[in-house]
């Protein structure tokens, strides 16, 4: 169980993604602070985190962009944590063979860890994968609609071709998970341009793409404020 990557589903939801949009939303944080901050309002940002939550379908790809990047301006965002229960799961993670207690405790786990960070994708790739083999399908539904929302969430700020329309991501792993969704291999290289963006060369692929641009400015704005 080295790899529980659901490569079919990012395909999907990156295809989708990139063929219905001809322009990009990216993230207008004074905009994004003013609507979840309206108490009563549907975009009322701790009811929208409630519906995600319980995971809710019947969120919308205008409710997830306000989650999404609604969550940097909450007071527990803390993008560069660590999380004991996080190298448990990975043990778990990296065992050749996984038993029925093993798919328990990821579920234990994933679940707690997704509690403390909803839109980490590499703790609901696993979680989605264990409630499925555990026979949970409705739950393992609603995880992969959530899955594919942050994915599309992602997709939607840009392509990641230049500076001007890079990916604007809330956590650095959702880099290389974007690198996944496009069919990309990490090329080994990574910088820093401009004090804003990241640049990850990819391998060489049929496109001639030789990176992907990630508007990381929100990240670092969270490691300034620690200092």
């Amino acid at each position: 169980m080295k790899k529980i990557l659901i490569f079919l589903l990012l395909f999907a939801f990156a295809g989708s993604a990139m063929s219905q949009r001809n322009s990009f939303t990216p993230p207008q944080y004074k905009k994004i602070r003013k609507a979840i901050e309206k108490k009563g309002s549907v975009s009322y940002y701790p009811a929208l985190m409630q519906r995600l939550q319980a995971n809710d379908t019947t969120l919308t790809v205008e409710d997830y962009h306000l989650l999404y990047y609604g969550y940097p301006l909450q007071p527990g965002y803390a993008p560069y944590a660590t999380h004991p229960l996080a190298d448990s799961l990975m043990s778990i993670l990296r065992k050749e063979e996984v038993t029925g207690q093993d798919y328990e405790t990821i579920i234990r786990h994933g679940s707690a860890l997704l509690l403390e960070n909803p839109f980490e994708i590499r703790f609901l790739d696993p979680l989605i994968y264990a409630h499925r083999m555990k026979g949970n399908q409705e739950v393992a539904a609603g995880l992969e609609f959530r899955f594919g929302r942050i994915i599309e969430t992602i997709f939607g700020s840009g392509d990641g071709l230049a500076r001007k329309t890079a990916f604007h991501v809330i956590s650095v792993s959702h880099e290389y998970d974007m690198l996944r969704a496009l069919g990309f291999g990490f090329g080994g290289q990574q910088q820093l341009i401009d004090g804003k963006y990241d640049y990850l060369k990819v391998s060489k692929n049929d496109y001639g793409i030789e990176g992907m641009y990630f508007d990381v400015s929100v990240l670092l704005r969270s490691l300034a404020n620690m200092r």
